[in-house]
């Protein structure tokens, strides 16, 4: 009968419950339970992989509002080259003489003279079409595309 003593277990803990867990509770010590430390780990890298896309997020922002600068100064000068145009377009001195010269138009009381080439001269021979490919049937197209001959 050596294997138990008498008031303790084979391990050799006591048989008698001296409420020791139960005073370690009320005096605030470490009761924290795994499951809460491995949802506590869960969480912590949920936070940052969001904290990381939310930082490239940032980052490729940062990167496109650079370019839509960069696009919007070019576009402001371009607008400010194009507005020039307009109001030299718009100027009447500029409008008369594209009359004048591209339109052919004429100030009441004047004649417009159009030279025309000398009596002699031969004209210009007109072009003439050129001869367009055959028709060719959906079977002929099929013999070209596979092997290569009509």
């Amino acid at each position: 009968m050596g294997l138990f003593r008498a008031g303790t277990l084979a391990r050799g803990f006591p048989l008698k419950y001296d409420g020791d867990v139960s005073r370690r509770q009320e005096a605030g010590g470490p009761t924290i339970s795994r499951l809460w430390i491995v949802v506590a780990v869960v969480v912590a890298i949920l936070i940052l992989g969001d904290l990381n896309r939310r930082m490239g997020d940032a980052r490729r922002l940062e990167r496109d509002a650079a370019g839509l600068q960069a696009e919007v100064a070019g576009l402001e000068a371009e607008n400010e080259l194009l507005a020039t145009r307009v109001a030299a377009a718009t100027s009447e001195l500029i409008v008369e003489e594209w009359a004048r010269s591209e339109a052919r138009l004429v100030r009441e009381g004047e004649h417009l003279i159009v030279p025309l080439p000398a009596s002699g001269s031969a004209a210009a021979p007109t072009p003439e079409a050129q001869a367009s490919l055959p028709e060719l049937s959906p079977w002929d197209v099929w013999k070209i595309v596979l092997f290569g001959k009509p």
